[in-house]
């Protein structure tokens, strides 16, 4: 391949990689930190909508939720509108992202905050993202929407329902049921009360040490392993890929 060649390839692999990313190469022309505060005494709930950026969601060591990151954006007019708010709806503690709504000029434009959320442990949390990855630390977090990134969860204190439109998704020690819808990317669940896969549509499935059932509704495609399961394993419909199932201590139906 020639020197014009190689560049052209470069730019072309430059120009798929998503604005964020080309945010994160540049260092964010403009950046500002943001952070907030609220004390969470007698809410019931907590709700988080994040956008664009990545997320952590961790355990606060008191009562009191703190939100903070670092807002990135192409310009200054676009810095100012991405803001982080957080307050009260009745007995609903929100974090809400702030982003432009729609960003127009000439060039290269983004904006995005990646955001760190303590949260009191004993509070059910629930999460919308539409970019970038999740991290999930030790948390009551009980469901997530989710529309690309990864999504890394250890520890998690009670069911969660995750429903995620592309990126791989691992999940460790779960103390209850949990329940995935994905479109693309893998599912690994190590540790786990109980799992259910209603649709996984593209990428494997690695399931491991679960204390109950097992089951998986329908599968499209890729391979689907199962293993150290006390209680039942299901595998009702699959497209291709190969599936193993091992160390069951109850019945296994596969398709």
């Amino acid at each position: 391949m020639n020197t014009t060649s190689l560049r052209l390839a470069a730019l072309l692999a430059l120009l798929a990689l998503p604005a964020t990313a080309f945010a994160r190469d540049l260092d964010c022309r403009y950046a500002a930190d943001r952070k907030a505060s609220i004390d969470t005494a007698g809410a019931e709930r907590i709700e988080i909508l994040a956008r664009a950026g990545d997320l952590v969601v961790r355990p606060a060591n008191g009562p009191a939720l703190a939100a903070g990151g670092r807002a990135c954006a192409s310009s200054q007019a676009y810095l100012d509108q991405t803001q982080l708010h957080v307050r009260r709806q009745g007995d609903v503690v929100q974090v809400h992202v702030q982003v432009p709504d729609e960003m127009k000029g000439i060039g290269l434009l983004y904006a995005s905050l990646d955001l760190t959320v303590s949260v009191p442990g004993e509070l059910p949390v629930e999460v919308t993202d539409s970019s970038g990855d999740m991290t999930l630390e030790s948390v009551r977090v009980v469901k997530v929407l989710d529309s690309s990134g990864d999504i890394t969860a250890r520890a998690l204190k009670g069911d969660v329902e995750i429903e995620d439109s592309s990126g791989d998704i691992r999940i460790e020690d779960a103390a209850g049921m949990v329940r995935v819808t994905d479109s693309s990317g893998d599912v690994v669940i190590r540790g786990a009360g109980g799992v259910h896969i209603p649709l996984d549509s593209s990428g494997d499935i690695v399931v491991e040490r679960v204390s109950s059932d097992v089951r998986v509704d329908r599968d499209s495609s890729g391979d689907i392993r199962i293993s150290g399961v006390d209680g039942n394993v299901e595998v009702l419909a699959d497209g291709s890929g190969e599936v193993r199932v091992t160390s069951v201590k109850g019945t296994v139906r596969l398709p």
